[in-house]
């Protein structure tokens, strides 16, 4: 299975926690990456939201056109 493969079973969007455990991090590092703007995410009432195509960004990978 591929990492894009991987990446399109993932939820819409993520939590700080399931971008920590997709990307082998702590939860730290993740809200390090989105405070230095490194990763874009969404406040919600829920907490901090990564959307799925933003994690892709942050990975370097390109949507298939």
């Amino acid at each position: 299975m591929t990492l894009n493969d991987q990446l399109r079973h993932l939820p819409k969007f993520l939590t700080v926690r399931e971008v920590a455990d997709f990307t082998f991090c702590h939860d730290r590092t993740v809200r390090r990456w989105i405070r230095s703007g490194t990763l874009s995410a969404l406040e919600t009432p829920e907490g901090l939201r990564i959307p799925r195509r933003e994690l892709k960004r942050f990975l370097g990978l390109q949507e298939a056109s």
